[in-house]
């Protein structure tokens, strides 16, 4: 999980068209998720996906900014 979290902030900062599109589907349905989390130390992250930023999945505790972004696969299989 750890490098599926790693490539997903490298897609955050690099914000490829495909990737931010995936991003784009994936936030909606995190930002409906009842495990997504506001996160105090995850405020310093500006995401222009804002109905996820500064928020984690509860279940994986990864920030939604990378999960969303990342290979990875949602613990609720949504995505």
């Amino acid at each position: 999980m750890l490098n599926e979290i790693l490539s997903g902030w490298k897609n955050f900062i690099q914000k490829s068209k495909v990737t931010e599109n995936t991003a784009r589907k994936r936030a909606a349905m995190c930002a409906l998720c009842p495990h997504a989390t506001k996160g105090k130390l995850l405020v310093f992250i500006k995401d222009n996906l804002k109905e996820i930023q500064g928020t984690y999945c509860n279940i994986c505790k990864c920030p939604l900014s990378a999960k969303v972004r990342s290979n990875d696969i949602c613990p609720e299989n949504k995505w």
